[in-house]
């Protein structure tokens, strides 16, 4: 309402958007501008005082001074909805900026979140990995054990078996001596029990065989008597042969 006394000839002009911040002035010392600020704070200016009072002393002598009045009215009414809508505007633009802080803290922390769980991932494939070699690892370490003691019972078997071969070589070579020792003995003995016996077999021998003579000799006389008296007879039937 300044232009109504005499500030201007038209209402201020607002400007679109949000509300502009005053800009402060520009730098200098600070204990003057205060110094300066307290002293105009406490002036008085009667000049513009009295132009005031004669404006709107003249305001109501006109006679458009009711609707000078209505209009004015309808244009604060106007600013003040401007400014509240403008206000309004900026609150949700500040409400819109926080959402985007929200959406984008959140954004954020999705990432981060996926990235921590990227790297637990791979922390427990490494881990697992470094399981899996150190059970592989002690599997190999016991299959070289297990070769190590199967060659180690191998080669005792072995020994053993050598030893076992050599103490029954050993075994059959007494043995074999001992059977010779004893074949010897028993050879010398039947040698000497043949000597001893050799006169008496030859003379069984030549007995048995003096016998087996004369029986062959009584057999051949035997057949003979036989065979001749035989002979006798059928000579003697020979008139009966020859009848037939």
């Amino acid at each position: 309402m300044s232009w109504i006394f005499g500030g201007g000839n038209k209402p201020p002009e607002t400007t679109g958007g949000f509300p502009q911040i005053p800009v402060p002035p520009p730098g200098g010392d600070k204990d003057g501008d205060d110094k300066k600020k307290s002293k105009m704070e406490y002036s008085f200016d009667s000049t513009a005082l009295e132009k005031a009072a004669k404006a709107a002393k003249d305001l109501e002598s006109s006679k458009h001074a009711k609707d000078a009045l209505l209009l004015i009215q309808e244009q604060e009414r106007t600013k003040a909805i401007e400014h509240q809508k403008q206000i309004k505007e900026y609150e949700a633009h500040l409400e819109q900026l926080k959402l985007e802080q929200v959406k984008v803290a959140g954004e954020e922390r999705r990432k981060t979140m996926a990235e921590e769980t990227k790297q637990h991932q791979y922390k427990a494939q490494y881990d697992d990995s470094l399981a899996r070699k150190r059970y592989e690892d002690q599997l190999a370490q016991q299959a070289r054990m297990n070769e190590e003691n199967l060659r180690r019972q191998e080669e005792s078997v072995k020994k053993q078996e050598s030893m076992r071969m050599a103490t029954m070589e050993k075994e059959a070579e007494i043995r074999h001596k001992h059977d010779m020792m004893r074949i010897e003995a028993e050879m010398k003995g039947r040698a000497k029990v043949d000597r001893e016996n050799k006169d008496i077999i030859k003379e069984q021998i030549k007995l048995k065989a003096e016998e087996d003579r004369k029986t062959r000799l009584e057999s051949i006389t035997t057949i003979g008597s036989v065979v001749g008296s035989g002979m006798t007879a059928f000579l003697n039937n020979w008139n009966m042969i020859t009848a037939f």
